[in-house]
C-alpha cells in the first residue's frame, strides 16, 4: 500500500531528488517523459509517487546505451514503463482532456 505523506511527491520535491530545476519536471511531465498523476482532475497540482519515479529511473539506467541522447533513452525508459503499466497512458490521456 502507498503511504501519501512520504510516497509522493511535489515538482519541488522530485527536482531536488533529481537534481533538477523544477521547470525541468514540469516540462518532462507534460512532455510525457517521466510518470506523473494530477489530483483533483485535469488543472489539478502534478504529483509524483516515488515508485514510479524510481521504476521510471531504473528502465532509463538499463536501457541507456553508450553514445545515445538521454533525450532518446529517456523516451524509450518511458515507453518501456508505459507498456508494463497502460493504465498510466490512460490516465495522461484522460488528464490532457483527451476523450476519443
Amino acid at each position: 500500500m502507498t503511504h501519501l505523506d512520504t510516497d509522493l511527491l511535489k515538482p519541488s520535491d522530485l527536482a531536488h531528488y533529481l537534481s533538477v530545476s523544477r521547470s525541468w519536471v514540469y516540462e518532462a511531465a507534460k512532455a510525457g517523459r517521466i510518470p506523473y498523476v494530477r489530483l483533483g482532475g485535469p488543472d489539478g497540482p502534478l504529483r509524483f509517487f516515488r515508485d514510479d519515479v524510481e521504476r521510471w529511473l531504473e528502465n532509463a539506467r538499463r536501457e541507456w546505451l553508450p553514445g545515445e541522447s538521454a533525450a532518446s533513452a529517456a523516451t524509450r525508459a518511458t515507453k518501456a514503463l508505459v507498456s508494463a503499466n497502460p493504465q498510466l497512458l490512460l490516465d495522461g490521456l484522460a488528464e490532457d482532456g483527451i476523450h476519443n
